[in-house]
């Protein structure tokens, strides 16, 4: 007889765990079913805490009807019209596009940069006045005349 005894007090705590556990996740579940309705609900364009979608918030959490049936009931049952929205653009791909948009402007009015060849060198060096740089001009445009 004391096996039994053993037994039966082994399994009360563990029911009263697992009482405690279906209560945590049932009330996890209903959680995240609210968020899922309120999610669906807001993207009819109405809002959960007046008017017909908090009458839809309430035949939801009454049974009357399920998370899929929301939006048909909302626009069968009572004649609501989903306004047609833009989707909201992402602000990081709004900031890339005003930036790629500047860029192609600067693009459009910035000209090529040439090198300046040695004649721009040494018409520049010779308006300055710097004789070093016209005669080390000079002297590779010889030596370039006679490796050729």
């Amino acid at each position: 007889m004391e096996p039994a005894e053993e037994t039966t007090e082994g399994t009360q705590p563990e029911a009263k765990g697992l009482r405690a556990q279906v209560e945590s996740l049932s009330k996890e579940n209903r959680e995240l079913k609210a968020e899922k309705r309120d999610g669906i609900i807001s993207g009819l364009g109405l809002e959960v805490t007046k008017g017909l979608g908090l009458s839809l918030v309430e035949q939801f959490d009454k049974g009357d009807i399920a998370l899929g049936d929301i939006a048909s009931t909302a626009t069968d049952k009572y004649g609501h019209v989903v306004p047609d929205a833009a989707p909201p653009a992402h602000p990081q791909a709004q900031a890339i596009t005003e930036g790629t948009e500047r860029l192609e402007a600067v693009a459009q009015t910035a000209g090529s940069v040439a090198n300046p060849t040695a004649d721009d060198l040494l018409a520049k060096a010779e308006a300055e006045g710097d004789y070093q740089t016209t005669m080390a001009i000079k002297s590779q445009q010889v030596a370039s005349m006679f490796d050729s």
